[in-house]
């Protein structure tokens, strides 16, 4: 009788979890699909202070801006032991502009970031 008890319950168990798979893998096809893609118009490059890591701090800095919407792509040009480091940002400029940029790399991961100069703005037609 246990043994039945125990299988019954492992069997919920898996069942249980194989749905909580399929329910995780909705959401994030949802939020994916909230994000309009966007065609950058505008190319500018920030140098970046605060930055320990290309991985970790330049994906939390690129997650951030993509998710934000206006934002096509993004690259860090890390180079370790710099006290500054470039961010390039290929964004729409009818969707975000340069102080909501600034705002967004600031905010990220509770202010650890701070922007401390812009340049290189390109504008494609």
């Amino acid at each position: 009788m246990k043994v039945k008890i125990i299988l019954v319950s492992l069997v919920a168990l898996v069942l249980s979890s194989c749905n909580q798979t399929n329910s995780s893998k909705q959401v994030l096809a949802v939020k994916q699909e909230q994000i309009p893609p966007v065609k950058s118009n505008t190319k500018i490059t920030f140098e970046v202070a605060g930055m320990v890591c290309k991985m970790g701090c330049g994906g939390a800095i690129r997650k951030t801006l993509l998710h934000a919407g206006g934002v096509e792509r993004v690259h860090v040009d890390f180079i370790e032991e710099a006290k500054s480091q470039a961010i390039t940002v290929h964004y729409d400029s009818t969707l975000t502009n340069i102080p909501q940029l600034k705002k967004r790399i600031g905010q990220t991961n509770d202010g650890q970031f701070t922007v401390i100069s812009v340049a290189g703005t390109t504008t494609s037609k």
